[in-house]
């Protein structure tokens, strides 16, 4: 993350977790995503239908949380 904002220079970052993927919901938290919202029912696995998971995190929000 720390390559992506400041070598990268990015304002903000994306990630996409299946809902039914609790690790991946709690390494987005514990980064200091945001939860930006979700799309129901957007996938089938498993026998299911399953929400996808959209998370947000601007550079800011990143410096704030890690430092520089």
């Amino acid at each position: 993350m720390r390559y992506y904002f400041e070598e990268g220079r990015y304002h903000r970052c994306t990630a996409r977790v299946d809902s039914f993927n609790e690790s991946s919901v709690l390494l987005q938290e514990k980064l200091g995503f945001q939860l930006e919202g979700h799309q129901r029912e957007a996938i089938f696995t498993r026998g299911a239908r399953h929400d996808i998971l959209l998370f947000g995190m601007t550079a800011k929000e990143f410096w704030e949380k890690w430092g520089r």
